[in-house]
């Protein structure tokens, strides 16, 4: 019976040796304030989070993604533990447009050749606004978004155009 006590007092006080949790995002900079000042401090991935110490505030700065433990020691032994988590900033995607990509902002027109043109379908969601003229398309940008369009010749011979609108 003792030895199950002993466990289970023993499995209560582990959480408490883990750190409190300190979420960061990348590039983001953190003060910690103290009611005295900060001896030392240690970082198991100094690569992860760089430490400034001006008496009792420790200034953080989240460098990448991943986690680490912080440690902040002060003059009388007492330490204070963190677990870090930075989350990594998100970068945009670029892509390169491709032969039937057109890209415009508001308020923009583009007007490209299709020979034998017929007919045109837009999907219609606010995004653009099309017309035909001759074998003259023109695409007017109306909102930021995306439509497809769909250019059908007399032969029945369809091309279809991604349309982005930013």
């Amino acid at each position: 019976m003792r030895a199950a006590l002993t466990a289970a007092l023993l499995a209560a006080a582990a959480p408490a040796a883990a750190g409190a949790p300190l979420a960061l995002a990348e590039r983001q900079v953190v003060t910690l304030e103290f009611d005295r000042p900060v001896a030392r401090v240690a970082v198991t991935d100094p690569d992860l989070v760089s430490a400034r110490i001006t008496g009792a505030r420790l200034a953080l700065t989240a460098l990448r993604a991943g986690r680490a433990t912080l440690e902040v020691a002060f003059a009388d032994g007492v330490t204070v533990g963190y677990d870090v988590t930075v989350e990594g900033a998100r970068k945009p995607v670029t892509r390169t447009p491709g032969p039937n990509d057109i890209e415009l902002s508001v308020a923009q027109e583009r007007r490209f050749r299709a020979p034998g043109v017929a007919r045109v379908l837009l999907e219609e969601n606010g995004v653009a606004r099309v017309s035909v003229q001759g074998e003259t398309v023109s695409v007017v940008a109306l909102a930021p978004g995306q439509a497809s369009l769909v250019v059908v010749d007399a032969a029945g011979t369809k091309t279809t155009w991604q349309l982005r609108v930013h």
